[in-house]
Formats: structure tokens, C-alpha cells, sequence
């Protein structure tokens, strides 16, 4: 058994150790520059709500639709009617005959039943179905920013987090080479110390990679402002119960949408029926003949007929009531996901809540008392240092978890933001 190398001085082990690891990832907060203020959770869904020309478009596509509705319930522009009629064609003559004679007249298209205003209701219903899709498209976008901004976080935390337990490492390999050379340690525990230091410093490397493509990620909510230094992971209050969210989700937006656009295919099936009733049309005419000759007026009336319905009409009306049935369809489809994703969010959010708890209650502890253990066990020559290793691999390993547990709680809070 080694001599007791220990109990000449205090470990390099016990000062790094402090109560501050049971916040996990709120030690991050202390890396945020103090000249920039870090980049939020609920900011990154605010900014790229300001940021987002896809909610401009869909606005400007509200405001066209509405525009076209009340243009769609006019009458169609009437029709100026300029000729010569009873021009002979031996002589093209406009004084020869008696019948010749220069028109001018109008002529109104006039749309048979309900036409005009079904159309402008269908266009209203439309502009109110994107506008409440610009309403979910809000909440989604907020989301997902939000989403990016905690793939952006967890490398960033656990990086420095590792870059904690590096720096412990590196003190103790420092040390551990020392106690090999003193006669203290095997050559087998101080390589053993070094793999623990390489491995640590090869997961760092992953996590730039990561913590790169996160920001890359976050750009395209963010744009420059994803180079922004992030801040700490926020406490949030916990979510509404998953029955009031369920209750919530007949009103979400999402839904709403696709129940007018239900209702704007039964608008639809209504404009196919009329399409059974015949469009007219009114011709009036006043005939100019001139060397004393009495003027002339023409009234004519047209009138749509609709001789075979069941090549067209029938067809059409066929056609509306399938598109219905689709988009009911559709709704039932939709509601289903939504109410499967809400109940997955939320099972995912307690198992995380459950998990975090846990493992600042007994894991954390657990941990710090078990390196504790190994060294008093080391210094009394009662455990060799691999127990010592052992032990404080599994208190870093507990701290990442820890964080883990923290931005998957987050994660499935940020979920549930979009069904409250």
C-alpha cells in the first residue's frame, strides 16, 4: 500500500469542489462579459420575432386577401360598346342604306344567385385563416429560436464547466507526476490521471464543434446577434397543469386556422351549387342613322344556360364536397399531433423536473461525499488512488448531467410555451 501522501498537505482535489456545482449551469453566468449583456432565453424568441421577414409576408398576405374580398363582391365592370352595323358591303357606304347606323351602348355582366357575395366571403375567410396562421407561425418561431438558443447553450456550459474540471486535472496530474517520482504513486495512476485529463480535454474539442453549430443554428433566427455571449439558463415557473393545456388547445391558432379553412370549403360547396343558377347579361345600345332617319335603342338580355350539369355543375359540387371532406379531415389529423406532442412535452418536462431534483438532492451529494470517502480512504492506506479516480470521474460526470437535466427541463418548457 502507497504511503499516505495526503495527510502531509491539502489535496488539489478539495479546494475545486464547492457548493456553487449544485446550481450546475448557473455557474456559466459568471463567464458572461460584463461590457455585453449576455443573450437570453426569452430574449433570442423576442428578437427573432423582429427579425423575421416570413411574418412579414404572411401579414402582407392578410392584408391582400382583404383587400380582394371587397373587390370580389363588385359587379364586374361594365363593357363600351363603339361600331357601325348595317354597313352595306359593295359599297361600305354610311349613307346609303337606311339601316346603317353608327352604336354606342353598354354591356353589364350581372352573376346569377349568390356569387358575389359567397366570393367575398371565401376571401375573408381566407384572410382570416392566414391571420391566425401569422398567430402560430409567432408562437413557432419564438420556439424554435428558443430551441436554437438551448442547442447553443448546452456546449457553451458544459465547455466551461469542463474547462473547470480541466483545470483540476491538470493540478493533479501536476501533483500525481511528483508523488510518481517520489515513490507515492504507481506509474499506472499517474497514465490513469493523464487519460482522464486527454479525455476531458478531447470531449472539450467536441463541444466547440457544437457549440459552433449551434450559433450557426441561432444565426439564422438571430442573425449577428447569435455571436452575442450567452446568459445564464433562466429559472422558469413551472407549467400550467397538462389538463389546462389540453383544455387551451381547442383555442390554439394552429387549429383555429385549419377550422376556417373547413369553413371556407363549405363557402366552397356553396359557390358550386350556385354555379346551378345562370349568369345574365344586359346589352343596351343606341343606333345613330343621321339624313333625318329616327335613331334606334337596342335592349338585349343573355342569360347562361346550364344544359348539362352533370358534365360540369355535378362535377364541380363533387369536387368542393371532397376538398370538405379533406380538410375536416385535415383538422382531426392536426389536432390529434398537437395533443400527442403537448402530452410528450410534457411527460418529457417532469421526467427532467424529476430527474434535476434528484440529482441536486442525492446525486450531487452523493458524489462530492464519495471523493471525500476515497481520499479519507487513500490517506488511511486503506484504497488505492484508482479508487480516487474513480470517484471524481463520477462527480464530473454528475455535474454534465446535472446540466443536461437543466437544459432538457428547459428544452420541454420551451415546447409547452407553444400550446399556452
Amino acid at each position: 500500500m502507497h504511503t499516505p501522501c495526503f495527510a502531509r498537505g491539502p489535496s488539489p482535489w478539495l479546494g475545486a469542489r464547492t457548493l456553487a456545482w449544485l446550481a450546475g449551469a448557473a455557474l456559466f453566468s459568471s463567464a458572461v462579459s460584463a461590457a455585453e449583456p449576455g443573450l437570453g432565453l426569452l430574449e433570442a424568441g423576442r428578437l427573432a420575432l423582429e427579425r423575421q421577414p416570413q411574418l412579414t409576408a404572411q401579414a402582407a398576405m392578410v392584408s391582400s386577401l382583404q383587400e380582394n374580398a371587397v373587390a370580389a363582391r363588385q359587379l364586374p365592370d361594365p363593357k363600351l360598346i363603339l361600331g357601325v352595323e348595317g354597313v352595306p358591303v359593295d359599297s361600305f357606304s354610311l349613307t346609303r342604306q337606311e339601316m346603317t347606323q353608327t352604336v354606342i351602348g353598354f354591356s353589364q355582366a350581372i352573376p346569377g344567385g349568390d356569387k358575389l357575395a359567397l366570393a367575398g366571403r371565401r376571401l375573408e375567410q381566407e384572410a382570416g385563416q392566414n391571420r391566425l396562421l401569422l398567430a402560430a407561425g409567432e408562437r413557432r418561431i419564438a420556439r424554435d429560436a428558443r430551441l436554437a438558443w438551448l442547442e447553443a447553450y448546452w456546449p457553451t456550459a458544459a465547455g466551461r464547466l469542463l474547462a473547470e474540471i480541466e483545470a483540476e486535472y491538470t493540478r493533479q496530474v501536476e501533483w500525481s507526476e511528483v508523488a510518481y517520482k517520489t515513490g507515492q504513486l504507481s506509474q499506472a495512476e499517474t497514465l490513469a490521471m493523464r487519460a482522464m485529463l486527454a479525455e476531458t480535454r478531447n470531449r472539450r474539442a467536441e463541444l466547440a464543434g457544437q457549440q459552433r453549430r449551434g450559433q450557426a443554428a441561432l444565426a439564422r433566427w438571430l442573425g449577428a446577434a447569435a455571436n452575442r455571449p450567452l446568459a445564464a439558463l433562466p429559472d422558469q415557473a413551472p407549467p400550467p397543469s397538462l389538463t389546462e393545456l389540453e383544455a387551451r388547445l381547442t383555442e390554439h391558432p394552429e387549429l383555429a386556422a385549419l377550422r376556417q379553412g373547413v369553413e371556407a370549403a363549405r363557402t366552397d360547396t356553396q359557390l358550386a351549387r350556385q354555379a346551378y343558377r345562370p349568369d345574365w347579361s344586359v346589352d343596351l345600345s343606341y343606333g345613330i342613322r343621321g339624313n333625318d332617319r329616327a335613331d334606334t335603342v337596342k335592349l338585349m338580355v343573355g342569360v347562361d344556360l346550364p344544359l348539362f350539369p352533370g358534365k360540369r355543375q355535378d362535377r364541380r359540387l363533387a369536387a368542393r364536397h371532397a376538398e370538405l371532406n379533406q380538410q375536416e379531415a385535415m383538422l382531426e389529423d392536426r389536432r390529434r399531433m398537437l395533443e400527442a406532442d403537448l402530452r410528450m412535452a410534457y411527460a418529457d418536462w417532469q421526467v427532467a423536473h424529476e430527474r434535476l431534483e434528484r440529482i441536486e438532492r442525492e446525486i450531487l451529494p452523493l458524489a462530492a461525499r464519495r471523493v471525500d470517502s476515497a481520499l479519507a480512504a487513500y490517506r488511511s492506506n486503506q484504497a488505492s488512488f484508482d479508487r480516487v479516480i474513480e470517484a471524481r470521474r463520477a462527480e464530473a460526470e454528475a455535474r454534465l448531467e446535472h446540466l443536461t437535466q437543466a437544459v432538457a427541463q428547459a428544452r420541454a418548457a420551451t415546447l409547452l410555451t407553444y400550446f399556452e
